[in-house]
């Protein structure tokens, strides 16, 4: 499974945020990953990478040096409805990150062999400075059009975008909450980090619809509950949470993408020693050829302003980000006050208002 919290404000205040995505991966324990860095081949890309024989190259998140970015979920299906021969979703992201075309056409090419796939949810952008910004979003399940995202917050997990699970009702007031109470960015990425730690399953909401979707028959009960929370721990199937992305770019381009992943030894992710990564660098309309074979650092010399600074901040237990039963007492949030946009409703690309 996963989640994706996002952001956007297309023409942000000097101290605001032009982009904010927080992100938890979802994934069995033991398949093979690779943490978030620079790729060698594509080196105007930062991504994890999946390695799993036959899915090998495929990501869940990635953000380009020149704005483009892009993020996938599993849409839930139990194993019945799930076809072992389909192509492998974690390649929808790079493929845009690596492309040339616009979000709209990509999503178009993308719907057109939707049925080649497992159910999904793939959200693609590019971040412009001069206040045209473009995200767009499309699901091979449900609604099957492309969908462009107007400012403001929006929440996707494992059903369609912006709807009424519990967890993502929660997840979608507490994120608009910490956007409003937080000043620095230091303090912001703690707190989205706390925000993707969070255990607390939800059972019900204010408009509650059913958590479970029309491809959930026949599913196993201990993951679709364990699904019931922002962080996933289901131990009798050594699956859940095991990566958790924050990334902040702000009127400037100046991005900053954190990652803190579960060491892929681990099994128990409360035993575990969870790696945090911190890379800052500058995002420009045009960074060359992403396929020169040269690092951000290197095409500095043709140049490109890209500027990089990744460090590993820990590679020990983190007990800051420990994922914890958050129970904090919810409260109302004025959105006419926010020094976030307030999330508008989604305006549908089909020719039709």
């Amino acid at each position: 499974m996963c989640i994706v919290f996002l952001y956007l404000c297309r023409e942000p205040n000097p101290d605001r945020y032009h982009l904010i995505i927080a992100s938890n991966r979802d994934e069995f324990y033991f398949r093979p990953t690779a943490s978030a860095k620079f790729w060698k081949e594509y080196p105007n890309i930062i991504a994890g990478m999946d390695l799993e024989p036959g899915k090998k190259g495929g990501t869940w998140l990635g953000i380009t040096t020149d704005g483009k970015f892009a993020a996938v979920t599993n849409y839930r299906q139990a194993p019945k409805f799930i076809d072992p021969k389909a192509r492998g979703r974690g390649h929808l992201v790079p493929d845009f990150l690596k492309g040339s075309g616009d979000v709209q056409s990509y999503l178009e090419a993308v719907g057109s062999e939707g049925d080649k796939y497992n159910g999904f949810n793939l959200l693609v952008g590019k971040l412009s400075q001069n206040g045209e910004t473009k995200i767009g979003w499309y699901c091979n399940v449900e609604d099957k059009q492309v969908t462009m995202l107007e400012p403001g917050i929006h929440v996707l997990s494992n059903k369609v975008l912006n709807c009424f699970w519990p967890k993502m009702a929660y997840g979608r007031e507490r994120f608009a909450e910490i956007l409003e109470e937080t000043s620095t960015k230091e303090e912001l990425v703690d707190k989205l980090m706390g925000l993707l730690s969070t255990r607390q399953r939800h059972f019900s909401c204010g408009d509650s619809k059913s958590f479970l979707g029309p491809q959930d028959e026949g599913g196993n009960e201990n993951l679709i509950n364990a699904c019931r929370a922002i962080f996933v721990n289901c131990k009798e199937l050594k699956y859940g949470t095991r990566t958790n992305t924050v990334l902040l770019v702000d009127k400037d381009g100046h991005a900053t993408y954190v990652e803190r992943t579960m060491d892929e030894n681990a099994s128990d992710p409360d035993e575990a020693d969870w790696k945090v990564s911190t890379y800052e660098f500058k995002i420009t309309e045009k960074s060359g050829n992403c396929a020169d074979n040269k690092s951000p650092k290197e095409n500095l010399s043709n140049g490109t302003s890209v500027h990089v600074e990744g460090r590993e901040e820990s590679t020990q237990n983190n007990h800051e980000f420990l994922p914890q039963n958050h129970s904090k007492k919810k409260r109302s949030v004025n959105e006419n006050s926010s020094p976030v946009e307030p999330a508008r409703k989604v305006k549908k690309n089909s020719g039709k208002e």
